[in-house]
């Protein structure tokens, strides 16, 4: 349940990270793509110091929720062996139903069946 969780945030964390880096440009950022209007949003200093820090900030809460998410991938490592072993057991099933079954004559003929060579 925890691990449920935790991917649900880190995958929101991974979509914010996306967002505030591609709003970022190399000339100016987001406030040269709003004509100025950013500068009356974010202060003086436009929007390149706040697109920044929250890079800075939400790049070290993905490290530390991708450090999180395998520690619990870690810990539990039965359920990552059964889930392997019942995928073999899967393919031996398959590998056993695609083997081709055995033709059968009737119990009242003891003709031999004709081969190739023989039609």
């Amino acid at each position: 349940m925890i691990y449920t969780i935790a991917l649900v945030i880190h995958i929101l964390i991974s979509v914010a990270l996306v967002l505030v880096i591609l709003a970022q440009t190399s000339k100016g950022g987001l406030d040269a793509n709003l004509g100025g209007a950013a500068v009356n949003v974010f202060g003086g200093s436009g929007a390149s110091k706040f697109l920044r820090k929250w890079t800075q900030i939400l790049g070290a809460i993905f490290v530390v929720s991708c450090l999180f998410l395998a520690f619990q991938v870690s810990k539990s490592p039965v359920k990552a062996s059964s889930a392997a072993e019942k995928m073999k057991f899967d393919e031996g099933k398959q590998t056993e139903a695609a083997k081709p079954a055995p033709a059968q004559t009737p119990a009242g003929d003891n003709a031999p069946t004709p081969t190739p060579k023989d039609e």
